[in-house]
């Protein structure tokens, strides 16, 4: 029985009992990958993914055990002595490996379990369910599931391949991390009562790799996907409200987290989409210039952390900005 046909067999309720709730089988994927697909219907897919789930975090285990063990064990080796610290070979690649399977499949529980959840939902003939706060969420931690959470699968799948290529993508920035750390650490300048030096080598690593193309990318389909799921929401099953744009303390609060979380998503729910999509776009190409700027080595990482209050200034902008329009937004706009 494949997975499609596990999938198929989902015993169809009457409308009459409790319909499967999306955001529990979301949270149940989140906390253990696969209970989700479980609680909704499909058990062959759920179990798969818990069992490899596990087999993924053993192998991380041990390896995070090995190298945790080498490197306490060359530092209280050569701690009396002050003598500098020389890492023996570290199996880096395998906790690299290990780490991006416990990774995957956490976000493939998570998009699995509402995928199955709004299938189910629509078998049994309950209405979509349509919470800001919970599509927020789910669109944030696991981009993609968000659009399955609207009903726009085939997106939401092209939207969680996209970031999962950004995290292929950023592998290489961190091969060059992991690469200088080992090279400094085997170069016998690490001293262990002088920790300046290594400091300041991992914080400079660390910005590339934060302004890397990958992790730019990644970054950039996170605030599409959860921007999209506002946009979403509003033109379908909160199509006709027009709470967003009357003025509340409760509702001015929840734009203003909204904007901290992705710039522009509050001016979406409000049915702003030009104001909206100006700030993701502006805030996203504030980023990107950024890392094309320290990329080309045109730009320092020093001067690079100075511009990182543009999109700072953008995300505090969108921020005020959604709320604020209460004062001049009309009823039923």
């Amino acid at each position: 029985m494949s997975f499609s046909d596990d999938l198929n067999n989902i015993p169809k309720t009457s409308a009459a009992k409790d319909p499967i709730s999306t955001h529990r089988a979301w949270v149940y994927g989140a906390c253990a990958p696969g209970y989700g697909e479980i609680y909704a219907g499909a058990r062959l897919r759920g179990y798969a993914t818990l069992i490899l789930f596990v087999l993924f975090s053993a192998w991380f285990t041990w390896n995070l055990y090995v190298i945790l063990r080498s490197i306490v064990g060359q530092i209280f080796d050569n701690l009396n002595g002050m003598t500098p610290v020389v890492l023996p070979n570290l199996p880096v690649a395998s906790l690299a490996a290990s780490f991006f399977g416990i990774y995957f499949l956490w976000l493939w529980g998570m998009l699995s379990a509402v995928d199955v959840a709004v299938r189910q939902r629509q078998k049994a003939g309950h209405p979509p369910q349509a919470s800001v706060g919970w599509a927020a969420a789910i669109s944030w931690l696991c981009p993609g599931a968000g659009q399955i959470y609207t009903a726009d699968r085939r997106f939401g799948f092209i939207l969680w391949g996209a970031y999962l290529l950004g995290i292929v993508l950023i592998v290489p920035a961190y091969l060059q991390f992991f690469k200088s750390i080992s090279e400094f650490a085997k170069s016998g300048q690490l001293q262990p009562n002088n920790p300046y030096p290594v400091i300041e080598l991992i914080h400079g690593l660390m910005a590339r790799v934060n302004y890397s193309w990958g992790k730019l990318s990644q970054d950039a389909v996170k605030y599409v996907a959860v921007a999209g799921t506002m946009a979403a929401l509003r033109q379908g099953p909160l199509k006709t409200e027009v709470k967003w744009l009357q003025p509340s303390m409760a509702r001015g609060l929840a734009l203003f987290a909204l904007g901290w979380l992705c710039p522009g998503a509050g001016q979406l729910l409000q049915g702003r989409n030009r104001v909206g999509w100006s700030f993701v776009a502006v805030y996203i190409g504030s980023k990107l210039l950024i890392g094309l700027l320290l990329g080309r080595d045109i730009i320092t990482v020093p001067t690079a952390d100075t511009m990182a209050w543009l999109p700072v200034l953008v995300q505090w902008a969108a921020m005020f900005e959604a709320p604020l329009a209460f004062t001049y937004l009309k009823r039923g706009e």
